[in-house]
């Protein structure tokens, strides 16, 4: 009998033995369950207490004006932010490159600014090699050495008058131009240097390209400052300025690499293949309006506003002569035309500054690609007038908001945009 009961003992004990191993897996499910509950709770406890994200709506809704007139929305960008960044008011395609056309001259602005600096003057040296008699006769080499842009019949001008005042009448021999060397935006030396003997009246001497001998100039004679260089190349989109001063500061390569190591631009969101803006350059709205709020700064740090590299709207001569004349952004606007007829299908963009009374500086960047460039150009004006009538309220700065005369009578371009 009593092995019997130990039997039935022994049993009961392994019953109960392995019940509870049966159930040590579901006790350890429930604790983990609690544990990972519980440090749930905890993370999302400290996440509530983590700041939430600045999401910056645009206030203005441009996919919709532009739906309601009809447009393909991938043909258009648009980028609008104030100058501190804390509000943007009106974005689409704000990230996808286009091509920039003639805006590309606000990098080529920014380069040439950091590179010389606003008050820079472009020298031009002339070199004398021979003799001078009693008749006034020079007799040898003239060598006329410039990096001016803009040097044309003007600057001819004045070197013709500091020849007489030494007594040069006239020149038998050769006046040799740098191999650099322009004159009323022509860029080819040979024909540079003969349009010079012209302008010169001193005779007609032979004329060549060459670098001059190491002699110590005989007269040396000063350039426009670079910021009135730069209106001049903004209010008219000169394609000449822009592609000389491009060459200054280093090349296309320069301006591109300037952009994304300076003003911060993504490598694939950039292409810079001129200066000038043509050709096929690419750049994104928002890009456009980086280098604008860049441009803004350098020009702050040299002590000057962005209207002094820049045309006003309705009032300054160039490509916004007859913009948004009559309106309230008349003389509030400055900025920058741009314009391809052919390239990627036609291009009409627009981009600057407008001050506002209640939100400082606006910044703006319009890009419209296809081949209605007029009827781009009026849905520009509009679509800013709307905007920034709604949702702002433009602000005539201090200063001359009438027609400015940008340069002395310079030899006639015809304007780009």
């Amino acid at each position: 009998m009593q092995p019997r009961r130990s039997a039935l003992l022994m049993i009961a004990l392994g019953l109960v033995f392995t019940t509870a191993l049966s159930l040590i897996p579901y006790a350890l499910r429930l604790w983990q369950s609690d544990e990972h509950q519980s440090v749930a709770h905890s993370f999302s406890t400290y996440a509530a207490d983590l700041p939430s994200p600045v999401v910056r709506e645009p206030v203005f809704d441009v996919a919709a004006w532009y739906a309601a007139r009809g447009e393909e929305l991938e043909r258009h960008g648009v980028y609008v932010e104030t100058l501190d960044g804390s509000q943007v008011l009106a974005a689409l395609n704000s990230d996808v490159p286009f091509n920039p056309a003639s805006l590309s001259k606000l990098a080529t602005s920014l380069a040439a600014l950091e590179r010389f600096g606003a008050d820079h003057r472009f020298r031009t040296d002339v070199r004398l090699d021979g003799t001078l008699d009693a008749r006034g006769t020079f007799s040898g080499s003239v060598y006329v050495t410039s990096d001016d842009p803009l040097f044309g019949d003007v600057q001819a001008g004045a070197i013709a008058t500091r020849l007489r005042e030494r007594g040069v009448r006239r020149i038998v021999g050769t006046v040799f131009v740098s191999p650099g060397f322009c004159f009323n935006f022509t860029d080819a030396p040979e024909e540079a240097a003969a349009r010079l003997v012209r302008a010169l009246k001193m005779g007609q001497p032979k004329t060549g390209v060459a670098e001059p001998p190491p002699l110590a100039p005989a007269i040396s004679y000063e350039s426009y400052r670079l910021r009135d260089v730069l209106l001049y190349m903004n209010a008219h989109s000169s394609n000449f300025v822009a592609d000389r001063l491009t060459a200054l500061v280093g090349g296309p390569e320069a301006i591109q690499k300037m952009l994304i190591e300076r003003v911060g631009l993504q490598a694939h969101e950039v292409f810079i293949e001129c200066g000038s803006g043509l050709g096929h350059n690419r750049l994104t709205p928002r890009g456009i309006v980086a280098t604008l709020r860049a441009l803004v700064e350098e020009l702050q740090r040299q002590g000057l506003s962005p209207e002094e590299i820049m045309p006003f709207a309705g009032c300054d001569a160039g490509t916004l002569r007859h913009r948004l004349r009559g309106t309230p952004l008349e003389g509030a606007l400055v900025g920058k035309t741009g314009t391809l007829t052919t390239i990627d299908g036609g291009m009409a963009s627009l981009a600057g500054v407008v001050y506002t009374a209640d939100r400082g500086l606006v910044l703006f960047a319009l890009l419209n690609q296809g081949p209605q460039v007029w009827q781009s150009r009026q849905m520009e004006d509009e679509l800013l007038l709307e905007l920034l009538s709604n949702e702002s309220t433009p602000r005539v700065p201090a200063g001359p908001a009438s027609r400015r005369q940008l340069l002395p009578p310079l030899a006639a371009e015809k304007s780009a945009e």
